[in-house]
């Protein structure tokens, strides 16, 4: 069941010019893959993804080599021919076209930092209270739904306690979140990939020292921008920065925190 192959490539290949004063031969090749959203590389660079066309390459061999979601399809040597068009397609046999189309899905685990601000309302006017930045620790699983190609994000982040400023007496709070996001793919280029997506949060408000409240959590809302850098053995680098905000009622009133937010971790293939 051999599958044919790959892609196209744009780029001009060039060529070491030739010793002695020899001519270089050129000729085409083009590929193409049958399998949505794989890469292509030739002689291990990345030439395009799902086709590309390289117009004038040196003729001889080259190592061609189509790849999804870190798994080979298919690789091997191509003879390219003096002025002619060399043309591969790539397949892959059922098993591993089911298992490409199948995205893997991952769990993350993070640090984080979150600076917002933190503002009561009461009838008696708004209340604007400094409060320092957040540091935490966070986990989210990653789902990929093949069918509409998005992304289902389940995660929750815990902050540490920092300081808040009512009036004149420093007091400590906390505010972490369970949330829920979509997200969508938006950028790609060999192993860099990078995605958008906004959902919803459920912000926890936990006084600490010196703190007498009592705020109850109301849902609303997260955007955010993540970028995942593909390593080996099904493992990615993952940043990922983003706007949120948090809400609540207080014996007083309503109490808002909104601001941003920035988390670095690891991801891992379930």
């Amino acid at each position: 069941m051999i599958v044919f192959w790959l892609l196209v490539v744009s780029p001009c290949w060039a060529a070491k010019a030739p010793a002695f004063g020899g001519e270089t031969n050129y000729g085409k090749l083009t590929v193409f893959s049958d399998v949505l959203g794989s890469d292509i590389y030739v002689d291990a660079k990345f030439v395009g993804q799902d086709r590309a066309t390289i117009s004038n390459i040196p003729a001889g061999k080259h190592y061609v080599r189509v790849v999804k979601e870190e798994k080979t399809i298919q690789s091997g040597l191509v003879d390219v021919r003096e002025g002619e068009e060399t043309i591969i397609v790539a397949k892959s046999t059922e098993e591993e076209f089911l298992s490409n189309i199948k995205k893997p899905n991952h769990v993350l685990l993070f640090g984080s930092v979150t600076k917002v601000g933190y503002s009561e309302t009461s009838s008696s006017g708004t209340s604007n209270l400094v409060y320092q930045p957040q540091f935490g620790v966070g986990t989210e699983v990653k789902f990929v739904i093949p069918v509409v190609d998005i992304n289902l994000d389940l995660g929750f982040f815990l902050n540490y306690p920092s300081t808040i400023v009512p009036g004149t007496t420093e007091a400590q709070m906390a505010i972490s979140s369970p949330y829920v996001c979509v997200g969508k793919d938006i950028f790609k280029n060999g192993p860099l990939k990078i995605s958008a997506g906004v959902g919803l949060n459920y912000g926890i408000f936990n006084p600490g020292g010196k703190t007498l409240i009592s705020i109850a959590s109301r849902p609303r809302y997260i955007g955010y921008i993540e970028t995942f850098r593909a390593l080996e053995d099904n493992q990615k680098l993952v940043a990922k920065g983003g706007y949120i905000l948090y809400i609540g009622k207080g014996l007083a009133g309503d109490v808002t925190s909104a601001g941003y937010f920035f988390q670095a971790g690891m991801a891992y293939q379930l």
